[in-house]
């Protein structure tokens, strides 16, 4: 794993946004944005260059939650290590609320 701050900064910037955009490729799933007590993508570095990605999303109730959120998972783990050169550990999922059509 790299030993200096900046170096997992950029890391951290990097795996953030591939979270982002794998998030962004499932149906029915949204992070939930509130920058003044929580970030929707965090980062976590682990030894052996494993890390663990922790979302808070909103959920669509018009599909199955457990398996948006197994989707969800799969999809950001896929994105990060056909990437970069780290394995994610996990892909923690917070549903923070639940979305109902109108």
């Amino acid at each position: 794993m790299a030993k200096g701050n900046s170096d997992l900064e950029v890391f951290s910037k990097v795996i953030t946004t591939l979270a982002r955009d794998a998030a962004s490729e499932v149906v029915g799933v949204s992070l939930v944005e509130d920058s003044r007590w929580k970030k929707a993508v965090k980062v976590s570095f682990l030894p052996n260059e494993k890390v663990q990605v922790d979302l808070s999303v909103n959920i669509d109730l018009s599909g199955n939650i457990p398996s948006k959120v197994a989707e969800l998972q799969e999809c950001v783990k896929r994105e990060i290590e056909s990437s970069t050169k780290f394995k994610v550990n996990a892909v923690n999922v917070g549903v923070e609320g639940i979305v109902t059509e109108q």
